[in-house]
This record gives structure tokens, sequence and C-alpha cells, in this order.
């Protein structure tokens, strides 16, 4: 069964996550841009707000620093 996040556009989880995660959707507007989700009636602006909570810090995490080319010694 899929976890759908918008009632509106049935949108589910994946969708969301794939659109965070492969497309580095960061926001709200992003998250509506890349799969539809929160253009209908808006109930499910804060179960996306806590997705994008969730994994945000995830897809930081696996961003490589950037590196100078500057070096030090």
């Amino acid at each position: 069964m899929r976890d759908i996040v918008c009632n509106c556009q049935m949108v589910d989880r994946e969708t969301i996550d794939k659109a965070i995660h492969e497309k580095n959707a960061t926001t709200i507007e992003e998250i509506r841009r890349y799969t539809g989700a929160n253009t209908g009636c808006g109930k499910c602006m804060s179960y996306i707000n806590s997705i994008l909570d969730t994994e945000v810090p995830k897809l930081v995490a696996k961003k490589p620093a950037a590196q100078s080319k500057f070096k030090l010694w």
C-alpha cells in the first residue's frame, strides 16, 4: 500500500522522497514544482514540511564538502 501524502493530486511518499534526493528539492515550492503535491486544498503542507525536515538533513549529509583550490601547506 502506498503512503499517499497529497490526496488531491495522489502524490505518494516515494515521489516526494525522489524529488528531494534526485532533484534536490528542499522547499515546499520545489516539491510543488516537481511533484504537483500541495497544489490543491493545501491540507498536506504540514506533512510535506515534516518530510522535508526529516529528509533534507540526509541530503545535506550526503553532499561532499567543497574542496578549496588553495592548499594551506
